[in-house]
């Protein structure tokens, strides 16, 4: 997964905003002492537009709807402030406070105001949500854009032709913003549909605009909906701030009260109680009769140990329609994300960090118009942002034409082009493609350093029929290999894709044929990842050599299933360990034929189409994959009607957990063989031997160890986000986040399992009912792009066998919000 966050962080800069939106901003003071007042209410007259100031008593209005400000605080009289509506204006107000001598009282003790009040929005919440939900018929307007901001002084501005041309002048002289990536969707929304009626969208580097679909605005531009416990933004939960639990994470200040239109309205503020827990600050409004949310505005904390997170502020709107009851009016979300990591942390209030732009920063917003109006159904959807109801944002022809212009820029083609190889593992070279980039460098004791060129015919020759293949050659064996594949997708869409794959190679005897089912761009020669192909300490020497030739007919049945059937001959040879014994009998060589069937569960979760794949990430959603592999092994000299069958059946599961700032990896699979079976179709776990942390293999086991029919592997990653070292002074500046893993295999020979050939000695089976664990300690997001582990193995059993190292310590590159 680092390779393709790789491409986000990869790039110049970042930002977008819109530049002629009216901007009110200031600070609160109090008359006298100067002193600032936080938690004022800054409400513009007769309407529900208002914010709070901050702890520094500074803030800030955008578009404000009238032309009077009223500035209220309990303690305070209020103040009211007339405003130019034809210009950006700041103000710095004085507040007098209300002091009053009152005779003697007696006090009581009592639940404070704001804690009652909160009560009966827990009481309304259910039923308030329920309002929300009860329209199961309604039409979206959603406007979605990511511009870069550049400074004029840098020598990026050498790199772009017409640099004054393709971007645009902000208020500040030495910045300028360029459009990134700009989307317009239309969407009418039923019961148990969704159907989206229009969209354009337009990104400046075409290899890799789904990586910012998926790792920017999946992450960010997200479903605020406070009523839910939980928010999910950035990989994170976030405690709702009027969740069931909030009194326990938050402070909850009751701010003023409102009256409008004979209504009566409670201004709340909030913030973390511990303010290097992940939770918002802001502020809320409700409506006194029925508590239902009426507006709320919220902010990500810069101690909230998010990686690239300069600034996030999430507004949503609630309108009350002719029935009576509330729905959503509007969601406004902007996210401002720096990939300096000196300046992702400044030391300005969460409330000010978002629009606190420099130079390297992007700037991504998402507006979203709901509406229930029938109206709409006789408007054709592509004019549905010049209508009343959805009048409030669209985005303007010069930001498409400033695409177009950018698309042709050198720099920004090298950048897509080096973001497309990250994503994909191929590099684009016209209509070629080079790739996968894993097979470009391996080492192995039969070939010793190995390099190979893989090419296949891309997305410009063909959008439908791929043609490709490999050679390479080893710095010792200098033995050509070669293969050859076709790829071919009848259709407009993927649906149905038919493959043909060829290779006379070399295959690890450990390789795991069910691997390419749970793991992007796998690695099938062995080494895991760079860093592993670049330390290992030993040269694998158990491969075969290897002729295969098999046949792939996937069928994508909709976005919760998919199944692959795929015929297969495989024809092996020995190598100088790898030995087919049979008793007293040495076989040079054998065949196998059989048939692969996958069945993919993904429920539906997101997924990126990258050329003929489907590369699903580690979601809550859980992907399974179940699989049954019928085979038939030929020895030399017989005859397949004397030669018994085989069958593999298998299963996996992998997602995520999140449990608020802590979450979880997980990968578990299992498995039975029985049959006769040669034995490189044992499951057989192993390592790379190397400084290379493996994700889904072992750490300690080297090239070979066990080999069982019957067994379960488990793979699991704990990720403390900094909840522990984000409370410890200094250490808490450079955002190290705890890391625990756990890896573990049992596995067994049954009777079932009918070996064709004796198994090699070294395989550990005599003691191998006893359970492989190791466990893992460590920190990751050093320098946001390392992760360093202690790894060691649990236990005492395998402590002196020759087939595992007692403890090491493990690097992995990594990256994540």
């Amino acid at each position: 997964m680092v390779q393709k966050f790789l491409v986000v962080v990869f790039w110049l800069a970042t930002f977008s905003l819109n530049l002629n939106a009216q901007k009110v901003w200031g600070v609160v003071r109090e008359e006298g002492n100067g002193e600032p007042v936080p938690f004022v209410n800054v409400v513009v007259k007769g309407t529900l537009q208002g914010t709070t100031t901050d702890a520094d008593g500074t803030f800030s209005l955008d578009s404000p709807q009238g032309d009077t400000i009223v500035f209220s605080s309990i303690g305070f009289y209020p103040k009211e402030i007339g405003i130019n509506r034809y210009g950006n204006q700041q103000l710095t107000v004085y507040l007098q406070q209300n002091v009053r001598t009152i005779g003697e009282v007696t006090v009581k003790p009592e639940v404070e105001r704001a804690v009652v009040l909160f009560n009966k929005i827990q009481e309304r919440k259910a039923e308030n949500k329920l309002q929300i939900q009860s329209y199961k018929n309604y039409k979206t307007f959603s406007v979605t854009n990511v511009y870069v901001a550049i400074d004029t002084a840098s020598n990026v501005t050498r790199w772009i032709d017409n640099f004054e041309e393709v971007t645009v002048e902000a208020d500040n002289r030495q910045i300028r913003f360029s459009p990134v990536y700009l989307s317009e969707t239309a969407e009418a929304v039923s019961e148990d549909t969704t159907l989206v009626l229009y969209q354009t969208k337009a990104g400046i580097f075409p290899r890799i605009n789904q990586a910012i679909e998926t790792y920017v605005l999946r992450n960010v531009v997200v479903d605020l909906n406070f009523y839910n416990e939980q928010i999910n933004i950035l990989d994170r939960s976030f405690l709702s701030p009027i969740g069931k639990n909030a009194l326990s994470r938050y402070n909850l200040y009751l701010n003023d009260s409102t009256q409008i239109e004979g209504k009566k309205y409670f201004h709340f503020s909030f913030a973390p109680k511990n303010r290097f827990d992940p939770l918002f600050s802001g502020n809320f409004v409700v409506e006194d009769e029925s508590f239902a949310l009426t507006e709320i505005e919220v902010h990500i904390p810069g101690e909230a140990n998010l990686n690239f997170v300069k600034g996030f502020r999430g507004k949503v709107k609630y309108k009350l329609l002719p029935e009576g009851r509330w729905f959503y009016d509007k969601q406004d979300v902007r996210i401002n994300l720096s990939l300096n990591p000196e300046k992702d942390s400044v030391s300005v209030y969460s409330s000010r960090r978002v629009d606190d732009i420099a130079g390297g920063n992007w700037i991504v917003n998402k507006l979203t118009q709901y509406s229930v109006s029938e109206r709409l159904d006789r408007i054709d959807a592509k004019e549905w942002s010049q209508q009343a109801e959805f009048g409030n944002g669209h985005l303007q022809e010069q930001d498409y034409y400033r695409i177009d212009m950018l698309k042709d820029q050198r720099l920004v083609q090298g950048v897509d082009a080096v973001g497309g190889l990250a994503l994909t593992g191929f590099v684009n070279a016209g209509k070629i493609d080079i790739g996968p980039a894993f097979d470009l460098y391996s080492s192995n004791a039969i070939e010793g350093h190995r390099f190979t060129l893989p090419l296949r015919t891309s997305e410009q020759m063909s959008k439908h029929f791929s043609v490709g293949g490999f050679v390479g050659a080893g710095t010792r064996s200098k033995e050509l290999k070669y293969g050859g594949n076709i790829i071919w997708q009848p259709g407009e869409t993927d649906k149905f894709i038919f493959r043909i794959n060829y290779s006379n190679d070399y295959s690890l005897i450990s390789h795991d044929k069910f691997y390419r089912f749970i793991k992007n761009n796998p690695n099938n020669k062995g080494n895991g990842n760079f860093i592993a192909a670049l330390t290992t300490r030993k040269k694998n020497p158990y491969l075969k050599d290897e002729r295969s030739l098999d046949l792939r007919f996937e069928y994508n049945v909709n976005d919760d299933y998919q199944l692959e059937f795929s015929p297969y001959y495989l024809e092996s040879k020995a190598t100088p360990e790898v030995r087919f014994f049979s008793g007293n009998i040495e076989y040079d060589s054998y065949k196998n034929y059989g048939l692969l069937v996958n069945l993919r569960i993904v429920s539906g979760q997101h997924y990126d189409k990258f050329y003929f794949d489907r590369i699903y990430y580690l979601d809550p959603i859980p992907v399974i994959n179940l699989s049954l592999d019928i085979g038939q092994t030929l020895l030399p000299g017989g005859s397949m009607r004397h030669s018994g069958l085989y069958a593999h059946l298998h299963g996996s599961v992998k997602g995520r957990i999140n449990m608020g700032q802590v979450f979880m990896h997980y990968m578990l699979n299992a498995g039975f063989l029985q049959g006769k079976a040669p034995y490189d179709l044992l499951d057989q776990p192993v390592g790379s031997m190397s400084l290379g942390y493996a994700k889904y293999r072992y750490n300690l086991l080297h090239h070979a160890s066990f080999a069982h029919n019957l067994y379960t592997n488990t793979h699991f990653h704990f990720n403390g986000g900094g909840i522990i070292l984000n409370r410890v002074p200094l250490i808490r500046q450079l955002k190290l986040r705890e890391i625990v893993s756990f890896k573990g295999h049992y596995g067994t020979l049954t009777d079932a399992y009918k070996g064709v050939f004796d198994l090699p000695d070294y395989y550990n089976s005599t003691d191998s009912k006893v359970p492989y664990a190791e466990i893992g300690v460590g920190v990751t997001n050093i320098f946001k792009v390392l992760r360093v582990e202690y790894v060691r193995l649990l236990g005492n059993h395998y402590l002196n066998e020759g087939f595992t190292d007692k403890d090491g310590i493990r690097i992995r590159a990594e990256m994540s919000f």
